[in-house]
């Protein structure tokens, strides 16, 4: 993605060089009226538009070097006191220094004797105190200003982003004769680390994805996008799914520098024996919720991938029946913390989706959790992505066994 650089250090000084004599032009009218009246505007305006350029140059360098440097040396937060008063003083210290520098030039070439009096040294102390107030206050202007307008600019990208990322994300999902699946995204940021994908592979199979990758915003995103695009382009040649993902751990171990790696749960939905063909690379363990009230973690496969290269990843296949369900979710959703630090957790996740109707669509049982974890938080605002897929096995299920656990409550 494009970023938004900053105005160079070489514009800026030709922009204050162009605009000098324009900013001499109200001090020369405000000292003219002081001194006695617009006989000495010419004089004064001289004087004027030497100081302006000396404080707008003194001013320039403090700007593009001395508080640079100051900030490397303090933490970031724009409300740091120490960074506050540190570019206050830097700039009333450019005043004074850019003033004193005029009145040297104005003594030296072109009023002889300018600092010889009181008076002169009076005005030399108010031309001082008025250029240092006018450029510590057109400093921080200048600052918040590229400040609101590089936030702006960033907000843009970042929007322009997320759409073209929620253009990856399914919104339509394949209509299969048994076998209904739904999945949604809710990122913390304005682009998420998390992402889920349906792939067909083959007439009667497909690929399910879900996958969190570490770190969050556009580079998350990036990495993301990167990791879909291949299983979208392994999907048609693709052996097994363990072969897919020692594929993407390869490429994340070889051509990732910055050292990112993700979770993954990657699984393959065969309608022409009703099994499931899975992987989990670190990835939170999806439940499947057996018609029947029985629970299976789905838990077998490795570490994440982008750790370390080479590895095998273990493969395994259960068996699905009219009325199973499957949970798939990223840590967003089980890490949710209330105001009093509690996280929801897995068991809270899997004892709800549990107490769902069994015959209720994946899209409702989706509702249904969100809303449930949305009741949890009480407010707070969640601080990680959360993605979340459902998978419905369709057909009339097996009688429940007795017994079973009741809706749980939010807490």
């Amino acid at each position: 993605m494009k970023t938004t650089r900053k105005d160079s250090p070489a514009k800026e000084l030709l922009f204050s060089l162009l605009t000098g004599w324009i900013w001499a032009i109200p001090f020369a009218l405000f000292f003219s009226l002081v001194m006695g009246g617009f006989r000495q505007f010419l004089g004064v305006y001289q004087v004027s538009v030497v100081f302006a350029y000396c404080n707008m140059l003194t001013n320039w360098a403090a700007r593009n070097f001395i508080v640079p440097a100051l900030h490397r040396k303090t933490p970031a937060a724009t409300t740091n006191p120490a960074r506050l008063l540190a570019d206050v003083l830097t700039y009333l210290a450019s005043a004074i220094v850019g003033s004193m520098t005029a009145a040297m030039i104005i003594h030296t070439f072109l009023f002889p004797g300018f600092l010889g009096s009181l008076r002169a040294v009076g005005s030399v102390a108010a031309f001082t105190l008025l250029f240092a107030v006018l450029f510590v206050g057109l400093s921080y202007a200048y600052h918040f200003y590229k400040d609101a307008l590089l936030r702006a600019r960033s907000e843009e990208e970042l929007n322009l982003a997320r759409r073209i990322q929620r253009s990856f994300l399914l919104s339509q999902f394949p209509s299969r004769p048994g076998i209904e699946v739904h999945a949604l995204n809710v990122s913390s940021k304005q682009v998420s680390g998390d992402f889920y994908d349906v792939v067909p592979a083959g007439e009667r199979a497909f690929l399910l994805c879900v996958a969190d990758v570490s770190g969050k915003g556009v580079p998350a995103a990036l990495l993301g996008s990167m990791l879909q695009a291949s299983l979208r382009t392994q999907a048609p040649i693709a052996t097994s799914v363990g072969s897919m993902v020692m594929n993407v751990n390869h490429m994340l171990c070889q051509g990732v520098a910055n050292g990112q790696f993700a979770t993954m749960f990657l699984g393959r939905v065969d309608e022409a024996t009703m099994s499931l063909s899975y992987v989990n690379a670190g990835h939170n363990h999806p439940v499947l919720l057996r018609a029947n009230g029985m629970r299976e973690l789905l838990d077998k496969g490795g570490p994440m991938v982008g750790i370390l290269d080479g590895i095998p990843f273990e493969e395994a296949q259960v068996a699905l029946a009219p009325g199973d369900r499957i949970v798939v979710y990223t840590d967003g959703l089980s890490e949710a913390m209330d105001a009093r630090m509690e996280m929801y957790g897995d068991d809270r996740i899997a004892d709800f989706a549990a107490a769902l109707p069994v015959d209720q669509s994946a899209r409702e049982s989706i509702d249904a959790i969100m809303a449930g974890i949305s009741t949890f938080l009480d407010g707070e605002e969640p601080q990680d992505d959360m993605t979340l897929m459902v998978l419905r096995v369709l057909g009339k299920p097996a009688p429940a066994q007795p017994g079973l656990a009741a809706l749980p409550g939010a807490r």
